[in-house]
């Protein structure tokens, strides 16, 4: 039920809740106030509540009053271009693990990205002490000694090339290539069934990743864990709880950045198709 609420009292039937509802589900009979007809439309988005300049509309048991106030929230322009170009991949981490409420926190909030037609159906598992974090790592670097003795090493596999070079690493140096001895481990999945799993994965660590530097965390796309998790040993997967229908759609490793960066970097002009007519 979506549990569709109008407080009279506050609405002013100016409209915003049905021009801009994206399945056009909500209707308003003259003289009346907004209504859905047909709950089978709705997708769950909220814009209703969102775009209501009295906060008159609840749905689903949301009460508008939680919600924050955007006036005046919004960052700058200059303050996010700092944000996306000071952005660094963080290979450097203290090893004490984050609060559990600051990791929530952030996994709260990544959950407000954008999904394909609205499925919200990603699932974040992350390890939350430097205890679980360490075992992971014992049982990659395990599973990775045993792999490269395998009949099945391809010395071609740019893949295997890398395991190798993290293996000899880790064994004969003590460093972690692969999980960079990051505190935490973050794996974003969801169901094979919806739209655009992966895509959807990927927009929500995007989402983790910049708010998380805003909180002073530092991130990693994890390319070689992602590796691991999908190619290679998906057992550990399913030993960390991800459901057997998800599609992992990236990895990434997470922290207190063991190195701070003074400004940004200067890349060339990225590569633009402008077109100004079709």
């Amino acid at each position: 039920m979506l549990n569709f609420k109008v407080n009279e009292g506050l609405c002013i039937r100016c409209g915003k809740c049905i021009t801009d509802c994206p399945t056009m589900c909500i209707s308003m009979l003259e003289g009346d106030f907004p209504v859905i007809l047909d709950e089978n439309n709705c997708m769950r988005c909220q814009h209703c509540l969102a775009v209501c300049p009295t906060g008159a509309i609840s749905i689903m048991g949301v009460d508008p009053a939680d919600s924050i106030e955007l006036q005046y929230e919004l960052p700058t322009a200059h303050s996010m271009e700092a944000l996306i170009k000071g952005r660094r991949s963080i290979r450097k981490y203290k090893k004490n693990a984050l609060d559990k409420k600051i990791i929530t926190k952030l996994l709260e909030t990544a959950s407000h990205a954008p999904t394909g037609v609205n499925a919200q159906g990603v699932l974040f598992t992350v390890t939350t002490t430097t205890e679980a974090t360490e075992e992971l790592r014992k049982e990659i670097y395990e599973n990775v000694s045993r792999l490269l003795k395998t009949a099945d090493y391809d010395k071609e596999d740019l893949r295997f090339q890398y395991m190798n070079m993290a293996h000899s690493a880790y064994t004969n140096h003590g460093v972690d290539v692969i999980l960079r001895g990051a505190p935490h481990i973050l794996i974003a999945s969801a169901p094979k069934a919806i739209p655009l799993p992966k895509e959807d994965c990927v927009i929500a660590l995007s989402t983790f990743e910049l708010f998380a530097q805003t909180m002073g965390i530092g991130t990693l796309w994890d390319g070689m864990l992602q590796w691991c998790m999908e190619d290679f040993f998906p057992e550990l997967t399913v030993k960390l709880g991800v459901p057997e229908d998800h599609k992992i759609g990236y990895c990434m490793i997470f922290g207190h950045p063991a190195v701070q960066y003074a400004r940004t970097v200067q890349r060339k002009p990225g590569s633009l198709n402008l077109v100004d007519s079709f």
